[in-house]
């Protein structure tokens, strides 16, 4: 037994609306998996009212509403599916607030990047791996310079570079980076260096879910400082710059595009089956119109078959002339 189109009519539009709007909250929403899931949910349900609606019993006039809403409810199952396809859903934040610890490095004497000889160290800090897919991601960190501390005491001039780094986790990405350097005369055993701006700052993506840019496997993020002293040689030379809390590390997390593919397999699943109901009443008309032309093409094609052929005594179609029964109307063709 079927269910009434009138029914269907009044609860369909209101599971495909909120199919719409279930989806569209999962864009922003810190349940973006719970809610793109649950919205396919609706779908499901109002594709199945569709389906196993007696719309054979209806008017014409629901009848025409009836294919009307099925031909809306696919489009609007299409446009889900390449929203999901272009905007990743996603909401939940994760902040993160780092203490450095102090760069401690055991300094070369080798050539510098002036040409001349001196002292040259590189110290790198892992901050932060998230593996998980994100849709934005920001980095601060305020710096207004560092102290330069040595275990020996020197007269040199001294360069520091800083650098906050931003690694996107694949192959094919390269390092996002804010970096500064400065210079200053290294006397005694400590000495200070001072910044042309104070705040690094990094941002992958956007806030806004229309701007974001997933990135799948996640990302990293590293501290690095590069030290170089341009002296003579005072043979092993150890120096130590203390470093200060206030790394800040926000990201969005997203949906990956393995979730997004399979709720995009489910909307296919849900237009396909729509698309079987207006099949399924167009098809007999289409064999009607088609079923002869078919008929002549295929006797043109092999005409030896014509002595094992006869005509259906009520569709006309040709048929085995041993066939008791018409394989495409179903009617019997013993005479009485």
């Amino acid at each position: 037994m079927g269910i009434s189109v009138g029914w269907t009519l009044i609860l369909s539009p209101l599971l495909v609306l909120l199919f719409v709007w279930v989806h569209v909250a999962s864009k922003d929403s810190p349940f973006f998996l719970l809610a793109m899931f649950s919205s396919l949910l609706f779908i499901g349900l109002a594709t199945l009212l569709m389906l196993y609606s007696n719309v054979e019993e209806a008017s014409k006039r629901s009848t025409r509403i009836f294919y009307g809403l099925i031909a809306i409810t696919i489009v609007t199952i299409v446009a889900v599916a390449f929203s999901i396809a272009s905007v990743p859903a996603g909401g939940t934040h994760h902040y993160s607030y780092l203490t450095p610890a102090d760069a401690k490095m055991n300094l070369k004497y080798d050539g510098i990047t002036s040409g001349k000889t001196g002292y040259r160290g590189r110290c790198d800090q892992h901050l932060l791996d998230a593996n998980y897919p994100i849709g934005a991601s920001w980095v601060d960190y305020e710096i207004y310079g560092v102290h330069i501390e040595t275990d020996k005491s020197i007269y040199a001039n001294v360069t520091v570079w800083f650098s906050i780094e931003f690694w996107p986790n694949g192959k094919y990405y390269r390092s996002i980076y804010d970096q500064d350097g400065g210079t200053t005369v290294h006397n005694g055993t400590e000495s200070y260096i001072s910044f042309r701006h104070s705040i690094f700052t990094i941002s992958w993506g956007a806030d806004d879910p229309e701007l974001r840019d997933r990135l799948d496997r996640g990302y990293a993020v590293e501290l690095v400082l590069e030290v170089e002293i341009e002296s003579g040689d005072y043979g092993d030379l150890n120096v130590t710059i203390p470093l200060y809390p206030g790394v800040h590390i926000d990201d969005v997390e997203v949906t990956s595009q393995l979730e997004d593919g399979t709720a995009i397999l489910f909307c296919g699943v849900f237009a396909a089956a729509l698309s079987y109901i207006p099949a399924r009443f167009v098809k007999p008309k289409i064999e009607a119109q088609l079923g002869p032309i078919l008929d002549r093409i295929s006797r043109s094609l092999a005409p030896e078959t014509k002595d094992f052929l006869k005509e259906c005594i009520k569709c006309r179609r040709e048929i085995p002339i041993a066939s008791e029964e018409c394989p495409y109307c179903g009617t019997s063709q013993m005479k009485e």
